[in-house]
């Protein structure tokens, strides 16, 4: 008489389902993925806000450059100063020098922003030449008066 044996080895090969090892590299390999998505969300993140802080600082440059132009801020050299009605982090600086010719002066916009670390300031700068007001003045007064000598000789 023959006695046969299950086929349990057969039975046990031909289950479905993960072992122990596949369910834990998996579980590594899907934490080593989220780890690495985390740091670029941080890395994106700090772009995005050193994009909008050069911005600004841009925007901020231009137009106290163009305070200056117009004459409502003074031609005269400041260093860090704040701006009005801001944030104390934003700091503007005037630097005015004398051109590459005569009668002309080179006006230099400097705006930083100094937030709570590094990877939270910026700066820009904006150079520029002008013609010298004073020499304009001079000619205006040079005019004037040659205009005033020829009346009064008439």
């Amino acid at each position: 008489m023959r006695v046969e044996k299950p086929h349990n080895r057969k039975a046990a090969l031909n289950r479905s389902g993960l072992t122990l090892l596949e369910v834990l590299i998996s579980l590594s390999i899907f934490l080593g993925a989220l780890a690495a998505i985390s740091q670029l969300i941080g890395i994106g993140s700090r772009a995005a806000l050193q994009a909008q802080l050069r911005t600004q600082a841009i925007m901020k440059c231009q137009s106290k450059l163009a305070e200056v132009l117009a004459g409502v801020q003074p031609m005269d050299s400041v260093t860090q100063a704040a701006f009005e009605d801001e944030d104390d982090n934003w700091k503007w600086s005037l630097d005015v020098a004398p051109g590459a010719y005569e009668n002309l002066l080179m006006l230099t916009v400097s705006v930083t922003y100094s937030g709570n670390s590094e990877a939270v300031s910026t700066s820009y700068q904006l150079m520029r030449q002008v013609r010298d007001p004073a020499m304009l003045l001079d000619a205006a007064n040079t005019v004037q008066s040659t205009s005033e000598t020829e009346t009064e000789a008439l």
